[in-house]
Parts: structure tokens; sequence; C-alpha cells
């Protein structure tokens, strides 16, 4: 999670490029992180992360806070509760969607 508060999403539509060894990244976040960033890393040892910012977004079901990461190699994946505090671990499976939930 980077401290840098995130824009209100445009539209509740997102792309996803999944497929050939790729597949996406759905978090459904707590109140906590709202306005903030949500980190993950490959856990195979790449030290190197990635971010997207947490978004509110409206469906017909009502509104709910989302991080979504729409294009991530097939692997398992930390996601990081803060700078330095490891969280859960996820697996993007190869041409589908993992979604998790982080309190």
């Amino acid at each position: 999670m980077t401290s840098g508060p995130a824009e209100a999403a445009a539209s509740a539509s997102v792309a996803l490029d999944i497929g050939a060894g790729l597949g996406a990244l759905v978090i459904y976040p707590g109140e906590r992180f709202r306005g903030l960033e949500i980190e993950i890393s490959r856990v195979d040892g790449a030290a190197h992360r990635v971010h997207t910012g947490v978004h509110e977004r409206t469906t017909q079901t009502g509104s709910t806070l989302t991080a979504i990461f729409g294009s991530l190699p097939a692997a398992e994946y930390l996601v990081w509760e803060d700078v330095t505090t490891a969280g859960p671990v996820v697996t993007v499976p190869d041409g589908a969607v993992a979604e998790i939930r982080l309190s």
C-alpha cells in the first residue's frame, strides 16, 4: 500500500487483458484502504512491486471498494497490507480472474 490518494474512478468498467499466461486480480479492500493504493509482488522472489488505486465502484447491487490488477502473469502474489507488512498470498490463474477480500 502506498500513501498517495487515488482519484475517483470515472466508470465502473475495467478492461481485463487475460489469457496466454495472463490473469487478473480483483481485491475488495476494507474501508481503511479508501483513497490509497495497494501493492502486490510475486511470491517467487521477484522483488518488484506493482500497485493500483482503490476506487469505489457502483454496480446494480450497490457500491464497493475495489483494487483491480487487470493483467498479471499467472503466478502467486503477495498482497501488501502496508509498506512493510506482508498480507495474504493469492494465486492469479492463467486466463482467469482471482478475487480476494482484504480487511
